[in-house]
């Protein structure tokens, strides 16, 4: 991801590094308790779509290459997810642009990496999708 520490390097690219990856992270998190608490299965006997963190990290990074409106078209032609969908949706897409945010955490501190300049939880809590 272009992080690399030498000496010298400063104490705020170490910050920068470990809150972006605690991000990172929490998109999994969020985006998988998402996924399984949204879901609604038609009957018992129907499988949930793979949601374990692996799966996601494969969908995200391999198969979509990061096109978070590639991956919501799939999220999207799942019926089981439809509720998922109907919420990431609301206030213009704003839950989609809070797990892109998480999910490129990482990739924006590495461009920014001595610089105040990168996503926070604050700026992510004040995205209109955590408002009422």
């Amino acid at each position: 991801f272009g992080l690399s520490f030498k000496k010298g390097d400063t104490s705020l690219a170490a910050t920068n590094f470990a809150m972006s990856e605690d991000l990172h992270a929490l998109g999994f998190v969020f985006l998988g308790l998402l996924l399984v608490s949204l879901a609604e299965l038609p009957n018992a006997e129907t499988p949930m779509p793979a949601t374990d963190e692996d799966t996601i990290q494969k969908l995200l990074s391999e198969i979509f290459a990061q096109d978070f409106q590639a991956f919501r078209e799939y999220v999207e032609a799942e019926d089981v997810w439809n509720n998922l969908v109907k919420l990431l949706d609301e206030k213009d897409g704003a839950g989609w642009t809070v797990l892109e945010a998480l999910y490129t955490a990482r990739e924006k501190s590495a461009e920014n990496k001595n610089s105040l300049n990168i996503v926070s939880a604050r700026s992510l809590l004040s995205n209109p999708f955590f408002k009422d």
